[in-house]
């Protein structure tokens, strides 16, 4: 069963992949000003704390109508990372005695709303641009939230599901060490905001590429010892 699952979780894992190419291409050509230790638009959108950044951030014509393209193919990248995280936790869980994949295996359920969330404030900050009234501060406050909610929740994630790594044979032993290094930079980004976000994505970004690789390495190592290879 688990190796059905680790092939099921591979299959989604491709397809975050994909859809992640798809999210580059149509991002914004061209974008503003950026709060300081920020090279990704959408990171220093999503981590933005005042009116005066999300407005220097789209001063570019067109370039908050791109962002709001890139959020529309969000939620279905948002899916399919979230079905890949729990997927990839329900087979590391029938695999191990350890009570914490189990939880992992839940916790892409309040990963997912976090980010629909984030979204839908992404969505109001932009509608606001073009409004002379209103206060952009109740839905930035909103953000600051649910951002966080979904980056820690992600990293709580890897932290969960280091413990099965550590059962693995070879150099995969050594994934549950690395599991644990987005948590560290997400509590220091919690407290220092700038460059440490963006290694903070990466590490998450790079766990996730090695999850998709392992869930293939297992389906395909299963499958050839099933015909006796």
């Amino acid at each position: 069963m688990s190796d059905r699952l680790f092939f099921f979780s591979g299959l989604l894992g491709l397809g975050t992949l994909a859809v992640t190419l798809v999210l580059s291409l149509v991002g914004p050509g061209e974008i503003g000003p950026m709060a300081p230790g920020f090279n990704s638009p959408v990171l220093a959108f999503e981590f933005a704390e005042s009116e005066a950044e999300v407005r220097a951030l789209f001063e570019p014509a067109g370039s908050a109508a791109a962002m709001d393209r890139v959020n529309r193919w969000d939620f279905l990248y948002m899916v399919l990372y979230s079905l890949f995280l729990a997927v990839f936790a329900l087979a590391a869980a029938l695999e191990t005695d350890q009570y914490t994949p189990r939880i992992a295996a839940a916790l892409p359920l309040v990963i997912l709303f976090a980010d629909v969330m984030e979204n839908v404030q992404l969505f109001r900050l932009t509608a606001q641009l073009g409004l002379d009234g209103g206060s952009m501060d109740p839905a930035l406050g909103r953000l600051h939230l649910f951002t966080w909610l979904k980056w820690g929740g992600l990293a709580l994630y890897f932290v969960l599901i280091s413990g099965y790594f550590r059962e693995q044979p070879g150099l995969w032993r050594f994934v549950w060490v690395t599991a644990d290094i987005p948590a560290l930079l997400a509590i220091w980004a919690f407290f220092w905001r700038g460059q440490v976000h963006e290694y903070m994505a990466l590490s998450i970004g790079l766990l996730f590429l090695l999850l998709v690789v392992f869930a293939w390495w297992r389906a395909l190592t299963s499958g050839l010892q099933a015909r006796g290879v």
